[in-house]
C-alpha cells in the first residue's frame, strides 16, 4: 500500500518533499525486508524457506514491478524471479499449483488456469510479454478459458490478458468478449456492482473480503481496458462503499487490489467536479470543504467531537456546485473493559476464543513468569494462516529462547500437516506477534513463553488478539490483566 499511495500521489501531482521522504523511507524498509524472503536457488515463499511458491513469486514480481515506478530497486531481483517461473513452466504453457499455501487454496476446484493467469499477468507486467513462454502460458489461459464459470478466476485471466493488450495500446476482440463476459458476471446494488466469488481466493480469503478482491480484480480490468466505463465506475462505488472505519479494506490484499483500481480510475482522467460540501454535526459544529478539479480524488477527513453520547446523533451533508461525490460516515468511542464484557454476552459467540494465563500476578523485579495461551477456532473449518497478537506487559522483557524453539518445533512439518504450526514471530515494543499455520476447529493452539520482571510497576498488559489473517472479522480479542512488579 505505501507504494501504490505514493504512485496515487505523483500521479496526481499532490506529492510534497516531506510526505515522499516519508514513504521513500517506509518502502526502503519494506525493500530490504521482502528481499529476506527470496529463496535460495530462486523465487519466494512465504517465510524464505525452500521450497519456492510460483504465485507468492508473481506476486513479488508485481510489488517489485510497482515499486520499481516509484523507488529505484535492484532490477536483477525481477529478473531472477521471472527466470525461475519460466523455468518451472510446463511444455503445453501452464504452471503447476505447486505445493505451497496459496495455489493449494487457490486451485482446490479450478486447477491450473488461475494459477497461470496470474503469472502470465505478472510477468506482462514486469516487462516479459515478448517472452515466447510468456505467450505460451496465454495460449494455455486462453484455450481453457471456456470452462470458467467463477468471477474470480475469469477477473485473474482477464488481467492477464488486458496487461499483454496493453503492450500494443489496443484490445484483441478475444480479451474484448472476456471482458463482456466478466461484465456479464456482475451483481448491482442499487448504483454499485459487485463479482461475487464462491471460490477462495490467492490468499485464502472468502466472503465479503473475497467479493472485495473480486471487484477490485474486474474493475482493474474494465478501467485499464477501457471497456464498460459506466459498470466500472459502479464497481468504484461499491469499493468506496466497502471501506472499513480505518480508511481500508479489512485485508491488506484486498486493500492494494482496491487501492490499484482507484489509482487506474485518477488515470482515465479527472471528474468535473466543482463544489462546496457543508458538513453539520447535530445542527451545530460545522466543517466546510471545497472540491474542485484539482482535488476531486482527494479523500477529506472530517472529525466532530461534540457526539451525544448514549442518544441520536444527526449528521447532515450540504452540496453547492456540481459533481459526483461518496462518503462515509464511522465512528469510535471507548468503554471500560468491564462494560465490554457485559455488552459481548448479549452478542453471538466471537468465532475465536484466546485465553491467555499468566502463572502469577503479582512478583519481583527479575522475576520470571509462565505465559500459556490457549486459542480455538469456534466454528467449523480452519484456518490456514492466522495471527496471534499477545501483549507484552511494560517493564518487562521476553524470553525469545522460548519463541524460538516454538519456531524449531515446527520447522520440519509438511506442508499438509493437519495440526496448528508457529511458523514465524515478531517483537515489537509493545506485542509478540505469532505466525499460525493450520488453526482449525478441532485443532486448537496451545504453547507457552516466559516474561521477566526488569522494573518495579504497576500496570496492565494491552488486550491480546489472534484472528484470520486473510479473513479478520474471524478474531477474538482478550481483556488486558493488571500486574504488580515490587521493587
Amino acid at each position: 500500500p505505501n507504494i501504490l499511495v505514493l504512485d496515487y500521489l505523483q500521479t496526481t501531482g499532490q506529492i510534497s518533499p516531506e510526505t515522499q521522504m516519508t514513504a521513500e523511507d517506509y518502502i526502503n524498509i519494506g525493500y530490504q525486508r521482502l528481499t529476506t524472503f527470496e529463496v535460495n536457488g530462486g523465487g519466494f515463499s512465504l517465510f524464505g524457506d525452500a521450497p519456492a511458491d510460483t504465485m507468492l513469486t508473481a506476486f513479488a514480481i508485481q510489488e517489485f514491478t510497482d515499486m520499481n515506478k516509484v523507488y529505484a530497486i535492484d532490477t536483477a531481483l525481477i529478473q531472477r524471479s521471472a527466470d525461475w517461473l519460466l523455468s518451472n513452466q510446463n511444455s503445453d504453457g501452464s504452471w503447476d499449483p505447486g505445493g505451497g499455501y496459496h495455489e493449494t487454496t487457490l486451485t482446490m476446484q479450478t486447477d491450473r488456469l488461475p494459477v497461470t493467469s496470474y503469472i502470465v499477468w505478472a510477468l506482462a507486467d514486469g516487462g516479459f510479454s515478448d517472452d515466447a513462454r510468456t505467450q505460451a502460458g496465454l495460449d494455455f489461459v486462453r484455450e481453457q478459458l471456456s470452462q470458467v464459470d467463477d468471477p474470480y478466476v475469469l477477473a485473474l485471466a482477464a488481467n492477464a490478458l488486458v496487461a499483454i493488450d496493453s503492450e500494443s495500446g489496443q484490445l484483441s476482440s478475444f480479451t474484448e468478449s472476456v471482458l463482456d463476459r466478466l461484465a456479464g458476471m456482475a451483481e448491482y446494488d442499487g448504483d454499485a456492482a459487485y463479482w461475487n466469488s464462491g471460490a477462495s481466493t490467492f490468499m485464502g480469503s472468502e466472503g465479503q473480503t473475497a467479493d472485495i478482491e473480486t471487484t477490485a480484480l474486474a474493475a482493474y480490468a474494465l478501467l485499464r481496458g477501457d471497456s464498460h466505463a459506466d459498470l466500472a465506475n459502479a464497481a468504484v462505488i461499491f469499493l468506496v462503499r466497502q471501506k472499513d472505519s480505518f480508511g481500508t479494506w479489512y485485508s491488506t490484499q484486498a486493500t492494494m487490489l482496491s487501492l490499484k483500481a482507484l489509482i487506474e480510475t485518477v488515470r482515465s482522467g479527472a471528474e468535473n467536479t466543482d463544489a462546496q460540501v457543508i458538513v453539520k454535526l447535530n445542527g451545530g459544529q460545522t466543517h466546510t470543504v471545497a472540491v474542485t478539479p484539482e482535488t476531486f480524488d482527494v479523500v477529506q477527513l472530517v472529525s466532530f467531537d461534540d457526539v451525544n453520547p448514549g442518544a441520536h446523533n444527526t449528521v447532515s451533508i450540504q452540496v453547492e456546485g456540481q459533481g459526483s461525490l461518496m462518503y462515509q460516515i464511522s465512528g469510535s468511542y471507548y468503554l471500560p473493559w468491564a462494560e465490554i464484557a457485559a455488552i459481548q454476552d448479549t452478542l453471538e459467540p466471537e468465532l475465536v476464543t484466546i485465553d491467555v494465563t499468566y502463572e502469577r500476578t503479582e512478583l519481583n523485579v527479575d522475576d520470571t513468569i509462565n505465559v500459556g495461551v490457549t486459542v480455538t477456532l469456534n466454528q467449523e473449518g480452519r484456518a490456514d494462516w492466522a495471527l496471534i497478537d499477545l501483549g507484552i506487559p511494560p517493564g518487562f522483557s521476553v524470553k525469545t529462547e522460548d519463541l524460538n524453539a516454538l519456531v524449531d518445533r515446527y520447522a520440519d512439518v509438511p506442508e499438509d500437516y493437519a495440526f496448528p504450526t508457529v511458523k514465524r514471530y515478531e517483537l515489537t515494543g509493545r506485542q509478540i506477534i505469532l505466525y499460525i499455520g493450520n488453526l482449525s476447529h478441532q485443532e486448537p493452539m496451545s504453547l507457552e513463553y516466559r516474561l521477566q520482571a526488569k522494573f518495579p510497576i504497576v500496570a496492565q498488559t494491552p488486550a491480546s488478539n489472534a484472528y484470520d489473517y486473510y479473513n479478520p472479522d474471524v478474531h477474538g480479542e482478550q481483556a488486558p490483566v493488571a500486574i504488580v512488579v515490587n521493587p
